[in-house]
């Protein structure tokens, strides 16, 4: 039996779904770049009234310091909304892959959620990491959720988190581990979905778009986010990204 094939040519309407989907594509985008800020503006917020209440109590040691990691915060915030932004309206455009040094990265990340850290009295392990081609902002936003997933899930206090790579065929795998509680299998996949959360999370702040904005992003550098089993009563997920 012959194939048919379908040379239709497309219509109006056809035109009138992609556009939409396109619509419904920045409006995605436009809640990934606010939830993203949200992170770094508290630290700026934070960092910017320390800063003022030292200064009108004459005390000025640590300010240069303090105002170094306001600007790397805003710096942050900056480069990654407008990289969101443009993936949003221009949707062809590659990434900037470049050489980074994930350790240098990872500081920066630590550096930026170091007053949660210290509140919560957590202790945030980091193991050796490869250099690896990526567009910087975007993985530093992936360690920053998965890591400030593990703070806000975890224990009130003394937790302990993990950041561990392993060499796989064609490609470097990592692993974040934190106390959190164990994911079901059934939510397993569900929780990468935009507004998603596990059953025991769905009470917390937040829009549940830290993990669907993961995995956009480690899609976009061609690799996999998932939930990976651990051998105690903790959480870990990892993600791959090509050599």
């Amino acid at each position: 039996m012959e194939r048919m094939v379908d040379t239709a040519v497309p219509g109006p309407w056809d035109e009138l779904a992609r556009l939409q989907a396109r619509v419904e594509e920045l409006e995605r985008y436009a809640a990934v770049a606010a939830h993203e800020l949200l992170t770094p503006v508290v630290m700026i917020d934070a960092y910017a009234a320390t800063v003022q209440e030292r200064l009108d109590d004459g005390r000025h040691a640590d300010s240069v310091s303090e105002l170094d990691a306001l600007r790397a915060a805003a710096t942050r915030s900056r480069l990654l909304a407008e990289t969101l932004l443009n993936h949003a309206r221009y949707g062809e455009r590659p990434l900037r892959h470049r050489s980074l040094d994930l350790g240098a990265v990872l500081h920066e990340c630590l550096r930026l959620l170091g007053p949660e850290i210290r509140a919560r009295r957590a202790e945030v392990r980091v193991g050796p990491l490869p250099r690896v081609r990526a567009e910087e902002s975007l993985i530093g936003a992936v360690f920053a959720n998965l890591i400030g997933n593990a703070l806000k899930f975890g224990p009130r206090a003394g937790a302990t988190i993990s950041v561990d790579a392993r060499r796989e065929p064609g490609a470097h795998r990592f692993i974040v581990t934190g106390g959190g509680r164990v994911i079901p299998y059934e939510d397993r996949e569900r929780i990468f979905e935009p507004y998603e959360r596990g059953r025991a999370e769905r009470r917390a702040r937040g829009g549940g778009l830290g993990l669907a904005i993961c995995r956009q992003i480690v899609d976009w550098h061609g690799g996999e986010i998932g939930v990976e089993d651990t051998d105690g009563p903790s959480t870990a997920f990892s993600f791959t990204l090509p050599e």
